[in-house]
């Protein structure tokens, strides 16, 4: 039974204003001009002072509805896709890491083609993603959103794909194991995906040593199939199989 005060339970003064994760709901009007929503959304997320982090947290994801209704149409917002991402890039350097795994995920929605992954690493966004990855451990909702943001820019052009989160992803690839981390597993996942779609990136990394590594330290065969079949696919294509070095990654 729920405690109550002066005759109201606290349980309905708690849901009153936000929803079980904490976020304080903020109401969104659709029927409004799109533009004054973004902007509205983009004032609240970019502000220092004066917003909680709840309240940013349900603007983020405010801003993830807008843009399914709206689609993707900067006349429609009123704002280049610089000035979001750079509103954005805020939320990824906020205290709260809830804030933060919303932003990754409203840059996730945002990323819809080669020109806005330009506009994100441009803007050198990819070192706070990179920053997100290697946080510790115990974030393992906003780590989440980083790898599936991750996964986003490979899918829409592994070419243009950072060697800065290249170099975070190896390395929870390297340590993972030892420090138990949790994502280990998904971040081998990705290099696998990205040695397939951009070698070259992988190969000068070390990424394919550590896939190799990971060969031999894992004790489930599916998994192990997958490994070797990457290093497999590389070795069959002339193109490709420049990027395995037998001195280095073969000696395994």
């Amino acid at each position: 039974m729920a405690v109550s005060i002066r005759g109201r339970p606290i349980r309905s003064i708690r849901m009153r204003g936000r929803n079980d994760s904490g976020e304080e709901n903020v109401p969104l009007d659709l029927t409004r001009d799109p533009s004054e929503n973004m902007r509205e959304i983009l004032q609240n997320v970019a502000k220092q002072q004066g917003v909680s982090n709840m309240r940013k947290l349900g603007h983020l994801n405010n801003f993830i509805k807008l843009l399914c209704n709206v689609g993707h149409s900067e006349d429609k917002f009123g704002f280049t896709y610089e000035e979001i991402i750079l509103c954005l890039r805020l939320a990824l350097l906020n205290e709260a890491k809830e804030v933060r795994a919303a932003g990754l995920r409203a840059l996730r929605y945002l990323i819809r083609d080669s020109n806005i992954l330009q506009k994100v690493l441009r803007l050198q966004v990819d070192y706070l993603i990179s920053r997100c990855i290697d946080i510790q451990q115990s974030n393992e909702v906003e780590r989440t959103q980083a790898l599936r943001l991750v996964r986003k820019m490979i899918t829409v052009n592994a070419l243009l794909f950072p060697s800065s989160i290249t170099n975070s992803l190896i390395a929870v690839g390297n340590d993972g194991p030892q420090e138990r981390d949790r994502m280990v597993r998904a971040c081998i996942a990705i290099i696998c995906e990205l040695a397939l779609e951009n070698p070259e990136i992988v190969a000068k990394r070390g990424g394919l040593s550590t896939i190799l590594k990971n060969v031999i330290d894992c004790q489930l065969s599916r998994i192990n199939e997958a490994l070797m079949t990457t290093i497999l696919h590389l070795l069959n294509h002339p193109h490709t199989r420049q990027y395995v070095r037998s001195d280095v990654e073969l000696e395994v």
